[in-house]
Order: C-alpha cells, then structure tokens, then sequence
C-alpha cells in the first residue's frame, strides 16, 4: 500500500470515529436533557443525531412526536421516524409502527408486516400484539385462532404472568385441535435475524 494510500485510509477513518464520537456525545447530552424532562430541548438535539441515521435516537423522536413529549402529538412525524428505526432492523420502532397502523385499523396489512418483522426476532409485545389482532380479527382481517395461540404462546414463553393469563383465556375460546395445532407451531419457531423490511409483502 502506497503512503499516500494508507494517508487517506488515515483521514477517512478519523474522520468516521470523530463523527461517531460526536454523534455519541450529543446523544448522551439529548438523553440528559430528557432525564431531567426539558423534552423540547431533548427533541432538537435527538433530531439531530436521528437525522445522521442513530436507529436509537428515531426511535425515541417517534416516540416523542406519538406520546406528544416537548411536541405536540404527530402521528406522521412518528410513523416518519419509527419507519427510519425500523428500516434498520430496530424491532422496538418495527412493535410501535405496527401498532400505530393496526391499533386503529388504520393499514391492517402494514400493521401485520411491521409487527410481524419485530416479532420475529423474539420482541415479546410484538408478538402478544399480533396473537391478539389474530384472536380478536376485525376489518380485512379474519380470525385465525392456531396464529393467534401460538403467537400468545410465544409471548408466554418469556415468563410474565399477565400474557400467560392471556394465553389462558384465549385458549378458552379454541378447539383442543386449534390449541396443539398452534402448540406445535411455537415448539417449531426460531427467531430470525433482522430483515430488509423493502423485501417483506404488505
């Protein structure tokens, strides 16, 4: 490798730590602002550092413009930056977008495919969320009650006696089939590694 070579490899790698350092930095100083609740400061400077592509900072921007912290609540200003998060493999931004579309029966496909993705990786809520769409149904979605246990069984399995209860009850309203048929699905599972949410069907 020439000297001039290995200078740029130099420069462009100081240049990369530096910027990690800073953006490290102002997302410390964010989170300090927004321990001691001046949440309208703590948003100018997460925005900031969501902008340079920090997955953890747009998730919290999402969660600000959603719960309406030092902002007033904006569900497209949420959805904008959970969708950036969630881009990236984030599976807490990929539970909340997917709760913001299918909650309100807003986009019911979107929904699924978002909580979907995030429950695939072992997001517990995710998948409780989704074995209760799949219970419940609704608009443009029909009841699927060996999804439904097996995505409750899959939520159970992380202990909490609250979605072991749920399990409970749901199972009250299944067949002994439907149970061992979503039973067996879950002895089945595996977590999958994060996926390009671009190549996922709506």
């Amino acid at each position: 490798m020439s000297s001039r070579l290995a200078q740029f490899l130099f420069c462009v790698l100081s240049v990369l730590l530096c910027s990690e350092i800073c953006m490290a930095q102002d997302f410390d100083s964010a989170m300090r602002a927004y321990e001691k609740g001046e949440y309208a400061t703590a948003l100018t400077e997460f925005t900031a550092v969501a902008e340079q592509g920090n997955q953890e900072a747009q998730l919290i921007v999402g969660k600000m413009y959603m719960i309406g912290q030092g902002v007033e609540k904006d569900s497209e200003q949420a959805i904008h930056w959970f969708k950036a998060a969630a881009g990236q493999g984030n599976t807490d931004a990929q539970f909340f977008l997917g709760a913001i579309y299918l909650l309100p029966q807003r986009d019911i496909a979107e929904g699924l495919k978002w909580l979907r993705l995030s429950a695939d990786q072992g997001m517990q809520d995710a998948q409780f969320l989704l074995g209760m769409a799949y219970l419940k149904g609704g608009q443009n979605l029909a009841r699927d009650f060996v999804q439904a246990d097996m995505w409750l069984r899959l939520a159970a399995a992380h202990d909490g006696e609250f979605y072991q209860s749920q399990l409970a009850a749901a199972e009250k309203q299944m067949t002994p089939d439907q149970i061992a048929q979503g039973k067996a699905l879950a002895a089945a599972w595996e977590p999958k590694a994060a996926a390009d949410p671009s190549a996922e069907k709506d």
